[in-house]
């Protein structure tokens, strides 16, 4: 299965987005508000009208960055 990572344009259209995904697809959810999506979940995406964009190298690589070294937490 191929994937891709994307972003969701607005507020509305992430949560619009992430239910459209978790109710009839797979969805990873990574720091940065980025998605890994499966390739051909994003057509009900595009059938529900819901903005979403490729994430860039650069926010996949950091959100990635996250997970490995996370932040202390404050006392």
């Amino acid at each position: 299965m191929q994937t891709i990572h994307i972003k969701f344009l607005t507020p509305d259209d992430r949560v619009r987005g992430f239910y459209e995904l978790v109710t009839r697809s797979r969805v990873g959810s990574l720091p940065g508000e980025v998605y890994q999506v499966p390739l051909d979940a994003l057509a009900g995406l595009d059938r529900q009208h819901i903005g979403y964009r490729r994430a860039t190298d650069a926010e996949v690589r950091d959100a990635h960055d996250q997970i490995r070294n996370p932040s202390p937490s404050l006392p």
